[in-house]
């Protein structure tokens, strides 16, 4: 046994229910923040109903879902203003795999499918190029990192993320009222 998971021990990188482990990483000021997601849907947005909240503007109030299964994870855009993009390319839906890229907003995360990839650093989560952006976001990209804090470019220096456990639901795919 590794460690505890939401929903029980964890063993070879599976929730004691079968299911996946996925985890969606991003770094703040070189800070990791781990966000685990469980079986099920579980919705991205600005919205405070959101069981997962990125709060910036540029992100739709429900944005988008990722569904965890027993031997998938699937991402679904929920017709965003902005996009969800997988490794730099706006999607629809896609399959999630081990080691991508999942931005939304000027949030990248990137996904830990079963321990995997065992190893994530900070310059792995900093945002990239999508196949739409604009020329502010070409010029502040390419600055240097090393001379340029990318949060204060991208307005993430307050930004702060919300996993809220209490609208998952252990026996559905539907979040809890209140």
């Amino acid at each position: 046994m590794r460690k505890a998971g939401r929903r029980g021990p964890v063993r070879d990188g599976r929730q004691q229910d079968g299911a996946m482990q996925v985890v969606l990483v991003m770094f703040r000021d070189e800070e990791r923040r781990d966000f685990p997601l469980r079986r099920g849907k579980t919705v991205l947005g600005r919205a405070r109903e959101c069981e997962l909240r990125v709060p910036t503007r540029d992100t739709s109030r429900h944005h988008c879902e990722v569904i965890v299964t027993d031997d998938r994870a699937l991402l679904r855009d929920l017709n965003s203003s902005n996009g969800t993009f997988v490794n730099g390319k706006r999607v629809a839906e896609a399959k999630l795999s081990a080691g991508d890229r999942l931005s939304i907003g000027p949030v990248t995360f990137i996904v830990q499918i079963n321990g995997k990839p065992a190893k994530i650093d900070p310059a792995d989560a900093a945002p990239l190029l999508h196949e739409d952006a604009d020329a502010s976001a070409v010029t502040a990209m390419k600055l240097d990192r090393d001379e340029a804090d990318v949060d204060e470019i991208l307005g993430l220096d307050e930004l702060d993320l919300e996993l809220d456990e209490d609208l998952l639901d252990d026996d559905d795919d539907k979040p809890k009222k209140k």
